[in-house]
Formats: C-alpha cells, sequence, structure tokens
C-alpha cells in the first residue's frame, strides 16, 4: 500500500513539474487586452512575453539537461522553482513592458526545468512498462494544462475598473 501511495505522489509531483511551462504560457492569454492597456503599450509587445516564454521553455532544457546531468536532479530543480517563483513574481510587480518580456524569459527558462528534471526522474525511478505509464501520464498532464490555463487565468487575473490589474 505504501509503494502504492509513493508512486501516486511522484505520479502528481512529477505531473505538476511538468504542467508549470505549458500552464504559465497560456494562462494569461484571455488577459492580453487588459495588459496592454496596463502597461500602455501595443498587443503585439504584450505578446512577445508570450514568444519569450516559449523561447525560454526551448533554452531552459538545453540548460537544465545537462545541469541536472552533472549536478543531480534536487539542486537543479530547486533552483529552477526559486527562479520560477522569483520570476512570477517580478512579472506580477513589474510596471514596464521591457522588464515584464525579460521575466516572461526567465520564468520560460525555470519552467523547463520541472519539464526537463521531472522525466529525467521518472526514467531514474522507472524502467520498462512502468516507465512507459508514467511519462504516458505525465505527458497527458501535460497536455491538459495548456487547455485549462486560458480558462484558470481569467479567474486569476483581474483587471478593476481603475485599469490597474491584478496578475496572479
Amino acid at each position: 500500500m505504501e509503494r502504492k501511495n509513493n508512486r501516486t505522489f511522484i505520479l502528481i509531483f512529477l505531473g505538476m513539474l511538468t504542467a508549470f511551462g505549458p500552464f504559465v504560457t497560456d494562462m494569461y492569454l484571455p488577459t492580453l487586452p487588459s495588459m496592454a492597456d496596463y502597461f500602455s503599450t501595443s498587443a503585439s509587445m504584450v505578446q512577445l512575453g508570450l514568444t519569450a516564454s516559449m523561447i525560454g521553455l526551448a533554452l531552459g532544457q538545453l540548460v537544465f539537461g545537462p545541469l541536472s546531468d552533472r549536478y543531480g536532479r534536487k539542486k537543479p530543480l530547486v533552483t529552477a522553482m526559486v527562479l520560477f517563483l522569483v520570476a512570477t513574481i517580478g512579472c506580477i510587480r513589474c510596471t514596464d513592458i521591457s522588464q515584464f518580456i525579460i521575466l516572461r524569459l526567465v520564468q520560460g527558462m525555470a519552467g523547463a526545468g520541472g519539464i526537463v528534471i521531472a522525466r529525467s526522474v521518472a526514467s531514474d525511478m522507472y524502467t520498462g512498462r512502468e516507465l512507459a505509464m508514467m511519462l504516458a501520464v505525465i505527458g497527458a498532464i501535460n497536455g491538459v494544462a495548456p487547455v485549462t490555463a486560458p480558462v484558470i487565468g481569467p479567474l486569476s487575473c483581474s483587471a478593476s475598473v481603475s485599469g490597474s490589474m491584478h496578475l496572479p
């Protein structure tokens, strides 16, 4: 029974790690028009934040994959999650679109750490059918995150009447 609970916890944890990047990429899509008003910029500049996070997701995998192979899984994962948290708080607090775009790049890179390290942890812990099942479930969670993020985003992001924006 304990092995099954442990396996379920690991599956949920790894699934959540892989969902960070795609979830954060798509969460703010419904708020793009409000963000353009908030930053007093064009919609294309706000969309550049989306592009930056996708570039960050690609670059982050190239960075965190080798780091986790060299230094183990824990330190790079903790680094990625702390960096993700700092970048997210920075995105919430920034008042300039340029800062926002840079922080979105960092946020994407950090989110990629969760994706690549979660798959590495699964490969370290499981083989054969168990590994295939774990990667399939992780992939399914990774596929659901971009679909649910735009729905959840408006629930956690609200623009007030005064035009100020409160991001998650």
